[in-house]
């Protein structure tokens, strides 16, 4: 009677030992998830390419071309602050 009662108490433990185990192989799995997936990096791999690309451009034209279009930006500029400033508006 005493082995059955022991017998019985192993084998609970066994089963608890093993539900605890596979909780931890999930939770390793739910973390290690995120890391491991790589959907959606080509997109984001895209932008960041594209964005450095607009960079460099940008600093290539202010370093060589800003001379020859500064007059027309100035005035651009300005036609723009007069069209929201409203100051060349006759009634």
């Amino acid at each position: 009677m005493l082995n059955l009662v022991r017998d019985r108490m192993r084998l609970s433990q066994i089963i608890l030992l093993n539900a605890l185990i596979d909780g931890r192989d999930r939770l390793r799995e739910a973390i290690a998830r995120p890391i491991r997936d790589e959907r959606g990096q080509t997109p984001t791999e895209y932008l960041m390419i594209v964005g450095l690309m607009a960079a460099v451009i940008l600093i290539a034209f202010v370093t060589f071309f800003w001379n020859t279009v500064k007059t027309g930006a100035s005035q651009w500029a300005n036609k723009v602050n007069t069209a929201i400033m409203g100051t060349n508006i006759t009634p």
